[in-house]
């Protein structure tokens, strides 16, 4: 759009996709054109009805996992990554060449950003939307769809885990009641790998974000508030280690293309409206992109932009009772008229932060020492318009 900068059309077109499911119409054709956010968007009609999934329950066999392809490290890359972070992540990734586009849940060695091993969703599937880690840092849990279809309402979640090698294998239904409320755009699971949270768009309540009790089998659903018809940006969900809370961002009621900042619900909320018993846990001035919250909540981990115009995007840890800085961990990316937003991930010993963009280029982030390390992948572990699609 004419005389808006870079800053206001991620924010918004953020507002726009705002809880839509990362596989919608919008979508499938940014996917098609390619991923770049260099390259300014054309947002008209971005806000228009995207389409939820329907997944159809079916008899799948116990064991349904397949490997891929392991394409070699870009020419010229050196090996790279953290002494301590996990040796491998999972991310979500367009099945290239096919159209239209399928996804797949690729498996990278962290140090060299090459695909060790793939696994794609067993028929009647068609694509993965998001994956978790499930607990530790060898199980995982990743959404699957089969058709796009605005009345389609149920989503199913798989479990599958990864050997020394990396190579996944044993994809099963999780044992859990359908998410029967819309798509599935993004999962997280707590560090013991009892509790999975989720949101959720596109049917009876709109935009939402759920909980799910692995041994009770039990979900809670909060509905995301709108302003007017339009609904605001939410997502970047976190949980403590033991799943009593959960953290996450979501812009003001008070306008859809407002600044969003970082909030905290107890887990243990009664269903109903997201906002009724959440805590808004810090204020950036210049609004919150994305927020985890440490393992044990009483630190959170921001990645915001330094100045509203130009200011580089940098993340930074806060405390959650005092609402104060505590120090600036590192910059992301640099300022300018184009601006780089990252989704992020962390390991379940919430040690190490993962952040990932539409480009091959990611950051291995060390919490402790804010010591940052380059990653290529071979493949983009993303997907235009969603919270996260990748899990370390």
């Amino acid at each position: 759009m004419p005389g808006m900068d870079e800053t206001s059309l991620r924010r918004l077109l953020d507002s726009a996709l705002a809880g839509r499911p990362p596989m919608g119409p919008v979508v499938r054709n940014a996917l098609r054109a390619g991923r770049k956010l260099r390259r300014r968007r054309r947002i008209q009609g971005a806000a228009g009805g995207a389409a939820a999934v329907a997944i159809i329950a079916v008899t799948i066999p116990a064991t349904i996992g397949m490997l891929g392809h392991t394409p070699q490290p870009a020419a010229g890359h050196r090996p790279a990554g953290l002494a301590g972070a996990p040796k491998f992540f999972a991310g979500v990734a367009e099945k290239p060449p096919q159209l239209p586009p399928k996804t797949v849940v690729n498996i990278y060695r962290s140090a060299t950003g090459r695909v060790v091993g793939s696994i794609r969703p067993p028929k009647p599937y068609h694509d993965f939307t998001a994956v978790s880690r499930l607990g530790g840092d060898r199980s995982f849990v990743a959404a699957a769809i089969t058709a796009f279809s605005q009345t389609a309402c149920t989503s199913h979640l798989f479990r599958f885990s990864i050997d020394g090698q990396g190579h996944p294998s044993g994809l099963t239904p999780l044992s859990v009641p359908q998410v029967t409320t819309g798509q599935v755009a993004e999962l997280v699971s707590s560090a013991d790998g009892k509790k999975l949270a989720f949101t959720v768009s596109g049917c009876a309540t709109g935009q939402a974000v759920g909980v799910i009790n692995l041994a009770t089998r039990q979900t809670t659903t909060w509905v995301v508030p709108h302003h007017g018809h339009q609904p605001v940006s939410f997502g970047s969900l976190s949980l403590t280690e033991d799943g009593s809370r959960l953290g996450f961002v979501v812009g003001s009621p008070a306008g859809p293309d407002g600044l969003t900042n970082a909030y905290v619900l107890p887990t243990d909320s009664p269903s109903g409206p997201l906002m009724r018993h959440a805590t808004k846990v810090l204020h950036v001035p210049t609004g919150v992109f994305r927020v985890v919250l440490s393992n044990n909540g009483s630190q959170v981990y921001v990645e915001t932009q330094s100045a509203s115009r130009g200011g580089a995007v940098v993340l930074s840890q806060y405390s959650t009772t005092t609402g104060q800085r505590v120090r600036v961990l590192g910059q992301l990316s640099p300022g300018g008229r184009v601006l780089t937003i990252f989704s992020v991930t962390v390991d379940a010993a919430g040690k190490h932060l993962l952040a990932y963009s539409d480009a091959h280029r990611l950051k291995a982030v060390n919490l402790t020492t804010g010591h940052q390390a380059s990653i290529t992948a071979a493949q983009i572990p993303y997907l235009d318009a969603a919270y996260n699609t990748a899990a370390w």
